[in-house]
């Protein structure tokens, strides 16, 4: 340990030694349910925050990305317009089956992330935040999606349906409380002790055209 204080001393730097964690589609919105990406890649207003802050930014991974699919959440997709289909009056059969597989690769996440933040503040930086997205089912902080309600509405979604359906559908589904996977890092966070502050990004005002800046 001495060692490391020494080094650290030694090879000081021009780093700033602040940290913040962002969901991953503030980065890279590619990975947005379908009809929900507002940019062509990063949420530009917040990055910029960012840079200007002198802050380092650390990409948590897409947990719907992990548990759902793949990019396009491909298992999702497959009550989508499914309305007079066997799978759509299964929905409420097969829902807790996909939360509890969910749960299980959002807390594997969770803890991985958690230990990151850990590393960085026992290597003396200061993380400043986590950055979810109120709106998501899995990174609202605040408020998320009612996932029995999302899936009725989207398995009657018709063939006609497009980005401005599928945003009315999130609107209509918008609950209060945090996302499964931001329940589970802040639940880790706090059983560590790690005492860092948790902001949210408002999907539904980036969806108007009017994300207010957050405190960073």
């Amino acid at each position: 340990m001495a060692d490391v204080r020494r080094w650290t001393r030694q090879l000081d730097d021009k780093r700033s030694r602040r940290i913040v964690f962002l969901s991953h589609c503030l980065l890279n919105e590619n990975t947005r349910y379908l009809g929900g990406a507002c940019r062509p890649g990063a949420v530009r207003e917040l990055v910029q925050a960012c840079l200007d802050s002198g802050l380092g930014i650390v990409q948590m991974p897409c947990p719907e990305e992990h548990a759902w699919g793949g990019v396009l959440k491909r298992r999702l997709l497959w009550f989508f317009g499914s309305k007079g289909r066997l799978r759509y009056w299964l929905r409420n059969v097969l829902l807790p089956v996909l939360l509890w597989y969910t749960r299980r690769v959002y807390g594997k996440i969770a803890r991985q992330v958690a230990d990151q933040v850990a590393d960085y503040q026992s290597s003396g930086f200061t993380v400043v935040g986590i950055v979810g997205v109120d709106g998501s089912p899995s990174c609202g902080v605040r408020r998320t999606i009612d996932m029995k309600r999302s899936l009725e509405l989207v398995g009657q979604l018709p063939p006609t349906a497009d980005a401005g359906d599928m945003n009315t559908i999130i609107r209509a589904c918008l609950a209060e409380g945090s996302g499964i996977f931001l329940e589970l890092l802040r639940k880790e966070i706090e059983r560590r002790g790690l005492g860092v502050p948790f902001l949210a990004h408002d999907l539904i005002a980036e969806l108007q055209g009017s994300a207010a800046p957050l405190p960073l």
